[in-house]
């Protein structure tokens, strides 16, 4: 198959319209020194990534956001084109993950990690999307949503709160968080750190360590850490099928 009937192909099953389907003059400018063969490669990666999730090709909008990831993947670049396909994967399933914690707003968190954890534990890459997919196939079928969805944007996980002091005290530790280095092996040390943190900087704040805010406000943190590690323990279980994930506590 040559390059525009590719084009062509993808641009049907993502449901792209003439205007907005840019993807040739993409892989042109980010790929611009790659021979045709090599831009045939990285296309055949595309179809076969979006064809994993041909189920939901009735789903314009849903199709529409795999059409995200392939732009958002292609402005990255990996060091070899035979990389492309497992960055892509990569980059889905954190958009993705992101895109339902955004909808559900947080409220169904525990839901979210518990089918994360239990897929991580016994799928491998192909179950793993269908199960994604499965997700969020309401999410898009969500007239509501939808009907806003250009106006979403990609955020860090966040949790509402009326009182500054609240929202203070999380973007500390969030920034505490991402200052870690942080993988499955060091979960319980983290967790022990964290609740430090947490302590030290409540009492920066003066609040009592055992109020009733106060342990809601450990239990929403820690919720953060356990966010972070199963979406680590989520990339990692992509390079190779073999591997036996660490169980998230």
């Amino acid at each position: 198959m040559d390059l525009n009937s590719l084009y062509s192909e993808l641009k049907e099953l993502l449901s792209v319209s003439d205007e907005n389907f840019n993807l040739e003059r993409d892989i042109n400018h980010y790929y611009n020194t790659e021979p045709d063969e090599n831009k045939l490669e990285i296309l055949g990666d595309i179809l076969c990534f979006v064809n994993r999730f041909s189920m939901f090709n009735e789903i314009a909008p849903f199709m529409n956001s795999l059409y995200t990831c392939i732009n958002n993947t292609l402005e990255i670049k990996p060091e070899s084109i035979f990389e492309f396909e497992d960055l892509l994967v990569r980059n889905a399933i954190m958009h993705f993950v992101q895109e339902y914690i955004n909808y559900s707003k947080i409220a169904q968190k525990d839901q979210v990690l518990k089918l994360l954890s239990d897929s991580l534990e016994k799928l491998k890459i192909e179950p793993l999307i269908m199960n994604l997919g499965l997700l969020l196939k309401p999410m898009y079928q969500d007239q509501a949503y939808i009907s806003n969805l250009n106006n979403l944007k990609e955020v860090k996980v966040s949790y509402n709160s009326s009182n500054g002091v609240d929202i203070q005290i999380k973007q500390e530790i969030d920034t505490w968080i991402n200052s870690k280095d942080i993988n499955l092996e060091n979960q319980d040390e983290l967790r022990e750190q964290l609740t430090q943190e947490f302590e030290n900087i409540i009492t920066k704040y003066n609040l009592t360590l055992y109020s009733e805010k106060s342990k809601k406000l450990k239990i929403e943190v820690m919720e953060m850490l356990t966010m972070k590690l199963t979406m680590l323990s989520l990339l990692e279980q992509i390079p190779d099928d073999s591997f036996e994930p660490i169980p998230i506590k």
